[in-house]
């Protein structure tokens, strides 16, 4: 099944593409024993190391987000010191999928983001950039 990318207002004066920018989003809930969020959205990011979820999503249901691992919060902008991120192990269910990962939750972000551990080595995606707006498929990927 095609998903639509979903479109974000864009503004940048160094690229010739202005107003609107188009996001590969899919979305989900996150599960903590029994308690689930509401549904979310979360961009799927190929550069993205691990999933990462905005710190409010994480306490409401339930995690007591810095008893988690910490860890550098980084990325592209080099000499910046790094964020914090707390890791904990929880459940993301995605359509009727349902997968435990270890998800990484920080204040310093502003977007979820799916990234290679704990959604890409799980699914399957397929980016389409053809139609207007662009599209994305997944599929689980079937371990034996």
């Amino acid at each position: 099944m095609a998903i639509p990318y979903k479109p974000f207002p864009f503004s940048n004066r160094g690229l010739q593409v202005y107003g609107v920018i188009y996001r590969p989003v899919l979305t989900l809930q996150l599960i903590n024993k029994h308690t689930s969020s509401k549904r979310i959205e979360a961009v799927i990011d190929t550069g993205c190391d691990a999933c990462l979820f905005e710190a409010p999503i994480g306490e409401s249901i339930g995690l007591k987000i810095k008893k988690g691992t910490e860890g550098p919060l980084s990325g592209v902008i080099s000499n910046v010191p790094p964020a914090k991120v707390y890791y904990h192990k929880i459940k993301l269910l995605i359509g009727t999928d349902l997968i435990e990962i270890t998800a990484g939750f920080s204040w310093d972000i502003s977007q979820n983001l799916l990234g290679q551990i704990g959604f890409l080595d799980h699914f399957i995606v397929t980016f389409d950039p053809v139609p207007n707006p662009p599209s994305f498929s997944i599929q689980r990927v079937q371990l034996n």
